[in-house]
């Protein structure tokens, strides 16, 4: 008896890990994105606010409008962090601020469009400058 309870929970631990959904944008996809937004700059449309802020600096920017910017995709299997810092600093001693932050279980990432969802948001806070 002991033995098919096993077998059980193993089969249905198996088919829930089976039937998780796909990442929002796969290790590859982010890091050829990556490459491609190497030497690009961007403006800020609008002031950039962090959105996970506490209250002491929920008002402050973390870019005002106009503000020259470079990105930095990092992506896991469960999120996707775009970072943005500012154009005329370097990356290695500048880390950025994260400006867009999408959790697997915000999009539908069965369809496979997580560049997409992720480009149409970026668009909505900043311009090509280049």
């Amino acid at each position: 008896m002991l033995n098919r309870v096993a077998v059980l929970v193993f089969s249905v631990l198996t088919i829930l890990l089976l039937h998780c959904s796909s990442p929002i944008l796969k290790s590859a996809q982010a890091t050829e994105w990556n490459q491609e937004l190497k030497d690009k700059v961007f403006r800020a449309k609008t002031d950039i606010f962090p959105e996970f802020a506490n209250q002491s600096d929920k008002d402050r920017p973390l870019f005002t409008r106009g503000t020259l910017v470079k990105l930095q995709i990092e992506s896991s299997a469960d999120w996707v962090k775009v970072r943005a810092r500012d154009a005329r600093k370097d990356r290695e001693n500048t880390p950025g601020h994260v400006i867009l932050y999408l959790f697997a279980d915000d999009v539908d990432t069965e369809q496979g469009n997580g560049r997409q969802l992720i480009q149409e948001r970026l668009d909505q806070i900043l311009s090509p400058a280049n």
